[in-house]
């Protein structure tokens, strides 16, 4: 099951093309940009058709292109598209400015993702609303008494080294927290020097992702936006060539528009030590299967996924009574031809490491965490596939030019 396929959407207007691929005599394949992200051409050389797809169409690895030749038509593989793919983004980086913009997509992406949420009262802490929760950092501002910030992410034994100096105990959580001046909250954490200490020290948690990321979304990757819109790329294009792009209006302008985004990029940054120890399959029946394992059910509620026009799928919760595994038996409510179920397994610790991550210090909610849980595979299942988009080589299964 694929919660990110994502929706084909035909562009209109001017373009220019910055590059072009001829993949044989009856295909070939332009990069071309007119306001916002690029988009690639697929120009059918009998007809002189071309239909322009956002760059997010490649990112399907079993999608394959057919163009009508005559009477015939013609089919091309994925990695065919690919091979065209990255020569035409190879061409066209110069015209598009696309490494130094990458790099100022990078420094914005990190003042993005570690915008805190605000909690004014007690009353907030007890009441957080699933909006709050899409965040790392999240903070008590009480008129009187300390500042407070709690970190809202499943840590890592190095960051654990470094909290254990940076935080300390007090109200209002249980938990150690991070002490700050009142009246000095910034904007975003990103330049408090906790947190540029975990990302040096984390390199690869907090820091070497986000190259990948800000070339994808300048390129038209998915940004899971609603109704197959590039909405976060746009605004990157909008806003990243100015020489205030890092400014705080700027900033939270790029963010009111990239929510979709921002809250995927933050549920995979929370969770990430856990990622690779989730057990992930698909199968026919994953209630049946689960019975099958002596699972009990725990909970069921649906869940609905807006980058497939909304569709909705049924998540159950069982739990193994006797290791305390924690699985989620995730069904589409509609299903396509030959689409299956697919299960999520957890240990009953990093379950339990989960819920935490995402309670924000407050009353553990089952429902929000499985969402962030499923968020998180499926950014990391997306990351994995556009860094494989953007380093495409020749041969690459073998085959040769």
């Amino acid at each position: 099951m694929e919660f990110f396929r994502g929706v084909i959407c035909l562009a209109t207007g001017d373009f220019t093309v910055l590059a072009e691929y001829e993949v044989d005599d009856d295909l070939s394949l332009l990069l071309a940009r007119g306001e916002g992200i690029p988009r690639l051409g697929i120009y059918n050389l009998n007809n002189e058709k071309k239909k322009y797809v956002p760059l997010s169409w490649i990112e399907d690895p079993s999608r394959t292109l057919k163009i009508k030749t005559g009477r015939t038509t013609k089919e091309y593989r994925m990695d065919v598209i690919m091979e065209g793919v990255a020569s035409l983004i190879a061409d066209s980086a110069e015209a598009l400015s696309l490494n130094s913009l990458a790099w100022r997509g990078v420094q914005l992406l990190g003042d993005l993702i570690h915008i805190p949420k605000t909690a004014r009262s007690d009353a907030d802490l007890g009441m957080i609303a699933d909006s709050k929760r899409d965040t790392l950092w999240y903070v008590y501002t009480p008129k009187r008494g300390k500042w407070r910030v709690r970190p809202c992410f499943a840590s890592t034994e190095v960051e654990r080294n470094i909290f254990a100096s940076a935080l300390e105990e007090g109200k209002p959580w249980p938990s150690p927290a991070l002490s700050i001046e009142n009246g000095t909250m910034p904007f975003t954490m990103r330049n408090v020097s906790l947190v540029r200490e975990i990302s040096l020290a984390n390199p690869e948690r907090w820091r070497e992702f986000m190259l990948p990321v800000a070339k994808a979304m300048l390129l038209g990757f998915s940004d899971w936006s609603s109704g197959g819109e590039h909405l976060f790329g746009d605004a990157l294009w909008k806003y990243l060539p100015r020489p205030n792009y890092r400014a705080d209006d700027t900033v939270s302008a790029i963010a009111s528009v990239g929510k979709a985004f921002v809250s995927k990029i933050i549920a995979y940054l929370r969770l990430w030590p856990l990622l690779a120890k989730v057990n992930s399959e698909h199968v026919s029946d994953s209630t049946k299967t689960l019975a099958e394992r002596g699972m009990k059910k725990r909970e069921r509620f649906d869940i609905v996924v807006p980058n497939l026009g909304d569709r909705q799928f049924r998540v159950t919760r069982l739990v193994d009574e006797v290791s305390s595994a924690v699985a989620f038996g995730i069904s589409p409510s509609t299903r396509l031809p030959g689409e299956q179920d697919r299960i999520v397994t957890f240990t009953g610790e990093d379950w339990e490491t989960s819920l935490d991550a995402c309670a924000l210090g407050g009353e553990p909610d089952p429902q929000y965490a499985c969402n962030s849980v499923l968020a998180a595979i499926e950014t990391k299942d997306w990351y994995t596939r556009l860094v494989e988009c953007l380093t495409w080589t020749p041969g690459r299964d073998g085959e040769e030019e």
